[in-house]
């Protein structure tokens, strides 16, 4: 009976939390602006010295090359060592990323539609314009640095991977702010967005898994096998 209901149990409370996220994005298409997200954006935004614009802009430029890299190495590796988990990992990076993207896509630009903070304040510090498109809630990149921090939690609890992750993906969000690009909001909606997308993926990877064995079987990989004849060589790919 534990077994029968758990897995709905768990499907019920990341829709529900994905509500959630929908109702308080839209809240903030129809209020006016939080004071306590002025005020920390000004905070952060106001704290400039050479060291940060030189840190965050580096971790800021990280976040494509990582969403990118992340599921084509893991699932690369697990190809060539025939490690059905690496592989699968890669597979449920790559599927959360999808799933939680095509989310802020629609909350961003069809739902809430917010402008973006140095379109609607003065004095506000800027950098990194090249990657603002013209809509700041859920943010973008905060998003993708959860979703990936959270599948590989999933995935791997341990503390040397979970620590580095999250701590990457919480400068990602501060650094968002940092350079006038976002508000706190933004980055704890993305913050969240990301996390249930990986959550999502992560209740569902069983059923992944078992389409990925119907498909490629449990052994990964390419196998050459001598011919008969000595300068034949027969490529056989097993999966």
């Amino acid at each position: 009976m534990r077994n029968r209901f758990c897995l709905p149990t768990r499907h019920a409370i990341c829709v529900t939390g994905f509500f959630c996220l929908f109702f308080t994005a839209t809240s903030f298409n129809s209020i006016a602006q939080p004071k306590w997200d002025v005020d920390v954006f000004r905070s952060i935004n106001n704290s400039r010295s050479n060291f940060q614009d030189a840190t965050v802009g580096a971790n800021d430029y990280s976040v494509l090359p990582i969403a990118v890299a992340t599921p084509l190495i893991f699932g690369s590796v697990g190809l060539a060592e025939k490690d059905g988990y690496t592989f699968d990992t890669g597979v449920m990076v790559g599927v959360t990323e999808v799933s939680a993207y095509a989310i802020y896509y629609i909350l961003k630009n069809v739902v809430v539609k917010r402008d973006r903070p140095y379109g609607t304040l003065s004095d506000v510090h800027t950098m990194h314009l090249d990657t603002a498109d013209k809509y700041s809630m859920p943010s973008g990149h905060t998003t993708a640095a959860f979703a990936i921090a959270t599948a590989l939690t999933f995935r791997y609890p341990k503390p040397y991977v979970y620590i580095p992750a999250y701590a990457w993906a919480v400068f990602v969000g501060y650094g968002r702010i940092y350079m006038g690009l976002h508000y706190p909001s933004d980055v704890l909606a993305g913050a969240i967005l990301g996390s249930a997308s990986a959550f999502a993926i992560h209740l569902i990877s069983p059923q992944l898994t078992k389409w990925r064995q119907r498909i490629l079987g449990d052994d990964l990989g390419v196998q050459l096998t001598a011919s008969p004849v000595p300068t034949l060589v027969n490529l056989k790919v097993s999966f």
